[in-house]
């Protein structure tokens, strides 16, 4: 089978982008599982090698095209340019050199050079968009430079454990008035064709938080009716279930996801039970991307002591859903025709209908 090819963006300098990158590839065997492009700075990936005592070498390539399979590459985003590096300080550099690699990478991306993107950390503050607006977000910034006008959608996942937010990050007293009918059923359909698609799970399991410790207003008359409108049309979605009382007794572990209500709900009971592994991913795009669920932990940069499983965790994550989503599209292609005899045609004539994902559902 053809080796995925992962694009993989060095996030802020500053940070343990680098570091949890050379890491990554320091073990045996795992250029071997994909062929692995890093978008940043050859001079800046020495001077993390040097600081850390890292041994992983690099081949650099000037594109996409010409990348080798059994080493990492590594693309120049630079050229000569030398970028100042100070260990655990936000700089406007570091956030400029982090949007840079990131725009090389989304437009390899978007041009189908690269199979899938994973992104190190970036600190947002230190970061301006090309038209001097500030920085979103990643998963917000990918969103609005290749997502061809659909919604991202953030989940947190950690092999079978995932976790899917339906509204980001915004005031609590903002986030009633998101809770909408639409906003519930777009991101459930949302989760429960990302689950059949990219993780190829045939009839996925949901549960679904609830917004307040107690079922009150909102739960009643908003999120139920969705919950149950979508449970009948083939979508396997329950709850809302408390969100204290659902953790607590172990309910993630019976869902193949979780749909939380806001992002400080899924994201503190994701890294309370993950600690350090998992990963972001950013679903419901024409692109694949993933990223490790830590910040840029500027006090533990250049010190070489970083667990970089995260990162392993979301190369793994982009290759399996790469080749998932590509098995899925392919079976659908090129559908079966259906046989079936029409009872009101007398001569009972053989008919033939194509099969449409309504009449498998």
């Amino acid at each position: 089978m053809e080796k995925i090819r992962i694009g993989i963006t060095h996030g802020d300098i500053n940070g343990i982008g680098y570091e949890i990158i050379l890491k990554t590839f320091l073990i045996e065997g795992m250029a071997s599982l994909c062929t692995a492009i890093v978008y940043g700075s050859p001079k800046a990936a020495s001077y993390h090698k040097k600081a850390i005592g890292n041994q992983t070498n690099f081949q650099l390539i000037e594109s996409a095209d010409m990348a080798r399979e059994g080493v990492l590459n590594m693309i120049n985003c630079f050229g000569e340019e030398e970028l100042k590096i100070e260990f655990g300080q936000p700089s406007q550099e570091s956030g400029k050199a982090a949007l840079v690699a990131l725009d090389r990478a989304l437009a390899d991306l978007k041009d189908g050079k690269i199979d899938a993107l994973v992104t190190a950390p970036v600190h947002n503050a230190t970061i301006e968009t090309a038209d001097g607006t500030p920085f979103p977000g990643q998963t917000e910034y990918i969103e609005s430079q290749v997502g061809d006008g659909k919604k991202a959608l953030k989940m947190f996942v950690l092999d079978h454990f995932r976790i899917a937010v339906a509204t980001d990050k915004m005031p609590l007293d903002q986030i009633p008035s998101h809770i909408t009918k639409e906003t519930v059923a777009e991101k459930l359909v949302a989760l429960h064709n990302t689950l059949k698609r990219d993780f190829f799970l045939d009839n996925p399991r949901i549960a679904v938080l609830a917004l307040n410790p107690s079922q009150g207003e909102i739960e009643q008359e908003t999120i139920k009716p969705v919950v149950d409108e979508l449970f009948k049309m083939g979508v396997r979605c329950v709850g809302p279930y408390s969100a204290e009382g659902f953790f607590e007794a172990g309910l993630q572990e019976y869902f193949d996801a979780t749909l939380a209500m806001y992002y400080d709900q899924g994201a503190t009971a994701f890294k309370a039970i993950a600690k350090q592994d998992g990963i972001i991913y950013t679903a419901s795009l024409p692109v694949l991307r993933t990223s490790p669920a830590m910040g840029v932990c500027y006090s533990e940069s250049g010190k070489g002591e970083k667990d970089e499983e995260a990162l392993r965790r979301a190369i793994y994550t982009a290759i399996d859903t790469a080749r998932n989503r590509a098995r899925f599209d392919r079976e659908r292609s090129n559908p079966l025709k259906k046989q079936y005899f029409e009872k009101r045609d007398d001569s009972d004539k053989l008919k033939l209908d194509q099969v449409t994902e309504e009449d498998e559902a």
